[in-house]
């Protein structure tokens, strides 16, 4: 009986089979192809809405930074850069002229990371740091640390990250959250609040 099935299996296309589980949603975990490519830096000139996440950066899993510059009035709130939603994914923020980067992890806990003052009106150069501690291994824990013209401004854990895929629908946004929001700290869209003038995403190697 099972010679006839492997047999069947075969002869209608069924093989081979994949038992991964969870891991098939993980292009990365299955070879599968990314638009991205072998792609480690990605420039964004200013605001972009809707790009899928299989066409993104694969944050998951390493090491990455995201700066960005920009000109912002006092007390400036909105979205510096987005990649999921509630099921899972990161934000990097403006709330009332503070600094803060979040990350989802699948809906389960949402860690939360702010600068400890708010940012004075002007132009300034920000970034978010992720070092992650899992080497080879998934969706394990990392230090976030937020920096303003090089110098830093605010750091700490997140304890799980998620390793697999962020969502089925959510995308990746700049300067804007055109799905469901991260972390219930902001409302989307939530629109950024002055000029974003260029967004660059380094994962690490």
């Amino acid at each position: 009986m099972k010679a006839l099935w492997w047999a069947q299996a075969a002869a209608n296309n069924a093989l081979p089979l994949d038992w991964r589980g969870a891991e098939r949603f993980s292009a990365e975990a299955t070879g599968k192809p990314n638009l991205a490519g072998s792609r480690t830096r990605f420039v964004y000139a200013g605001a972009l809405a809707g790009l899928p996440e299989s066409s993104a950066p694969d944050l998951k899993n390493k090491s990455f930074t995201v700066s960005a510059r920009v000109d912002i009035p006092e007390n400036a709130s909105g979205m510096i850069f987005t990649q999921g939603g509630n099921t899972g994914g990161w934000a990097f923020y403006l709330k009332d002229g503070r600094l803060k980067a979040a990350h989802n992890y699948i809906d389960v806990e949402v860690y939360t990371v702010e600068s400890a003052e708010a940012l004075p009106a002007g132009e300034h150069e920000v970034m978010m740091a992720f070092a992650y501690d899992g080497g080879e291994q998934m969706g394990q824990s990392g230090t976030v640390t937020l920096s303003v013209g090089g110098a830093e401004a605010g750091t700490g854990r997140i304890e799980r990250t998620t390793p697999f895929k962020y969502s089925l629908s959510e995308n990746q946004d700049i300067g804007t959250d055109t799905g469901t929001p991260v972390t219930y700290d902001y409302q989307a869209p939530f629109d950024f609040e002055g000029s974003l003038e260029e967004v660059v995403v380094d994962l690490a190697p």
